[in-house]
């Protein structure tokens, strides 16, 4: 595994934005463009408001994606975009026309996911992606059907929540330059370990070469 272990929450992702400001600029150098998928959750959170911070990224050269979201709207607390535009986009001088949201609301899920996947860019610079307590990541829970999913996104039923979930295929995710997991506390160490030690059936083993940023409490359990 490709480790970057922080001792904290709040460190883990200020290095992370650290990382991202670098890609930003070395993608625009490149081809002129820095293309990436943002995701939900606490820690890329704090990574968001550490972002809006940071001189020289290059805001007006980033499109944003988003590699998951829920089945909800835009103006929900709990849609990832809604995250991401309150304590990032709201903050930076990124073209609105540049932002790229997944749309929960729209019905049947399965339109939605088609037409996400047809403005999606011939391949991402980065994905960023989180993990949850039972090896989740996106929206690619265990025993799901997008699990198999052959296209860029899919609509996902997720029966332990009782919802349908917008998500990254892991096509779509491993074709992207790079791969970066943002994972924080005790609760998620015992999954790492698995991870680490080929054990279990955790979708996020599917994952190849990712960039782990931990902080001490997730990496407890990890040989390093």
């Amino acid at each position: 595994m490709n480790l970057r272990v922080f001792p904290t929450a709040q460190a883990t992702a200020a290095a992370a934005a650290q990382a991202f400001a670098q890609a930003a600029r070395e993608a625009v150098t490149a081809h002129g463009a820095f293309r990436v998928a943002l995701s939900g959750g606490s820690t890329p959170k704090l990574m968001y408001r550490a972002l809006r911070n940071l001189p020289q990224v290059p805001w007006k050269a980033v499109h944003i994606y988003f590699s998951d979201e829920r089945s909800v709207g835009p103006d929900s607390p709990d849609s990832n975009y809604r995250l991401a535009h309150d304590e990032l986009l709201t903050h930076v001088p990124i073209p609105e026309a540049q932002i790229h949201r997944l749309e929960g609301e729209r019905r049947p899920l399965e339109d939605a996911a088609r037409d996400y996947a047809a403005r999606l860019p011939e391949q991402l610079d980065v994905v960023l992606l989180g993990m949850g307590e039972d090896g989740h990541t996106a929206s690619l829970f265990p025993g799901t059907e997008a699990l198999k999913a052959t296209g860029r996104v899919a609509a996902n039923w997720v029966p332990k929540l009782d919802t349908g979930r917008l998500t990254f295929t892991f096509p779509e995710i491993n074709a992207a330059r790079a791969r970066w997991l943002l994972v924080t506390g005790a609760g998620k160490a015992d999954v790492l370990r698995g991870v680490q030690a080929g054990e279990g059936d955790y979708p996020v083993a599917r994952v190849q070469a990712p960039l782990w940023f931990l902080d001490e409490a997730a990496a407890a359990n990890l040989g390093r």
